[in-house]
């Protein structure tokens, strides 16, 4: 349940900051859903990469 908070609010923040006159601004809701997804999945996969790359010697 944290988790599923921490998220939203993630979410919330990162909608409510965005600059007014960039031109990657996405002000439908729905649509910056959509891109917000992508952008998580996107994170965590290069994470879960970088982190089977790391060798320990």
């Amino acid at each position: 349940m944290n988790r599923k908070i921490k998220l939203i609010t993630h979410l919330i923040w990162q909608y409510s900051n965005q600059q007014l006159g960039d031109k990657y601004s996405v002000w439908n809701l729905r649509n910056f859903w959509y891109l917000y997804q992508i952008t998580l999945f996107k994170k965590c996969w290069e994470q879960e990469y970088y982190q089977e790359t790391k060798h320990y010697y």
